[in-house]
């Protein structure tokens, strides 16, 4: 199988021809994402582009709100620091003006959200002022992202997932006190980026898009933020709109979603999920391996879970006894692929993290066999 037949495969809960090795966040087939690479990660590139069968991202944006109009836009200020800069955006409506903050690091640390556009039920009617005009779908670069990485992978088609735009306009502790104190906004809030969701995956559908489409942003309400019964209203209900689409066009569905997961697990398989990444085990997660196999085996593809964590800093030997396992308890039957739970997220890898790495695939590839 080339590496595109053997992914399809897998997400399909079916048995391929060897064990997939998808490192996520690792491109070797894109030129510009290797040309920005330091050089400490020389050796993983080199082993990911040998062995790995790759994910590309591609997405037609989210626009304004997921809409197309002109009639509402951003603009934004920065303000430098020495250390952080505070950048302030202000999306402009016929209804008024919704502020956010965000800090972003001069010293390459992640950024940080102040506050939210979103900040009383009276901001969500500015919200809902914002003209909607479907968004237009021009496929040229999936279709060229497709051509570059041929054989060697797929291209994940990224859809916009409601809870996780709501969430951005919200932020995570106002939707959680809002999912108590106004659970009719939020839901009328989903329920209006369903329907924009839909019109641009239409589009896509049309044009020949697939067969994998992608989304993130459930575990916004995964507990123990959220409840069980706010993941089914505000995600798996919400959502099986979207999926009924793509599933009726023969194509599958993609879904990153990190955290504990044990008090939903299921409901990912009603959802419609056909691939979920990255299932962690304790102690981020309170999903084994072991209990993902045994639930999910045979309705959703397993893609995980190796700790980024512990790519960074555990011994060696602890990262080869972890593939061995994972590939003992999950390959069996098909529908798993081995990856790590995220991608690199620092400039520079240290040389144990560069030795880890090279650890995880040389032993999926000789033991996945």
């Amino acid at each position: 199988m080339t590496s595109r037949e053997r992914l399809l495969t897998a997400y399909r809960c079916e048995e391929p021809d060897g064990l997939p090795i998808m490192v996520r966040g690792v491109q070797p087939c894109d030129e510009q994402w290797v040309s920005t690479r330091h050089p400490s990660y020389e050796a993983v590139i080199e082993v990911v582009a040998e062995h790995g069968d790759h994910q590309v991202g591609w997405g037609v944006g989210r626009g304004v709100l997921l809409s197309g109009t002109d009639e509402a836009y951003y603009s934004s200020e920065t303000a430098p620091g020495d250390d952080w800069n505070i950048i302030t955006t202000t999306l402009h409506t016929p209804a008024g003006e919704l502020v956010s903050r965000r800090r972003e690091s001069n010293r390459g640390l992640p950024g940080l959200s102040m506050d939210y556009p979103v900040k009383s039920p009276e901001d969500v009617e500015v919200v809902m002022s914002v003209p909607y005009e479907p968004m237009q779908v021009d496929p040229i670069g999936f279709f060229g992202r497709q051509e570059r990485i041929g054989d060697s992978g797929v291209v994940l088609c990224s859809i916009a997932n409601p809870v996780h735009i709501v969430a951005n306009l919200l932020g995570s502790e106002l939707l959680a006190i809002w999912s108590i104190e106004h659970r009719d906004v939020i839901l009328a809030l989903i329920y209006m980026f369903v329907e924009r969701t839909c019109d641009i995956l239409d589009q896509q559908l049309t044009a020949g898009v697939g067969p994998v489409y992608s989304m993130a942003g459930e575990e916004y309400v995964t507990p123990p933020l959220h409840s069980a019964r706010d993941f089914r209203e505000f995600c798996v209900e919400p959502e099986k709109e979207i999926t009924k689409r793509i599933h009726a066009a023969g194509c599958l569905l993609h879904t990153h979603c990190h955290g504990p997961l044990d008090d939903v697990l299921e409901d990912f398989v009603d959802l419609g999920s056909d691939v979920l990444h990255p299932i962690e085990a304790p102690p981020l997660g309170n999903v084994t391996i072991e209990e993902a196999k045994q639930r999910l085996g045979g309705q959703i593809c397993i893609e995980g879970n190796i700790q980024i964590g512990d790519l960074y800093a555990a011994p060696t030997q602890y990262i080869i006894d972890e593939v061995k396992r994972n590939i003992d308890v999950a390959a069996a039957g098909g529908g798993y692929v081995l990856a790590p739970t995220a991608s690199p997220h620092t400039d520079v890898l240290e040389p144990q993290t560069v030795r880890n790495y090279v650890a995880m695939v040389e032993t999926a590839v000789e033991y996945g066999r």
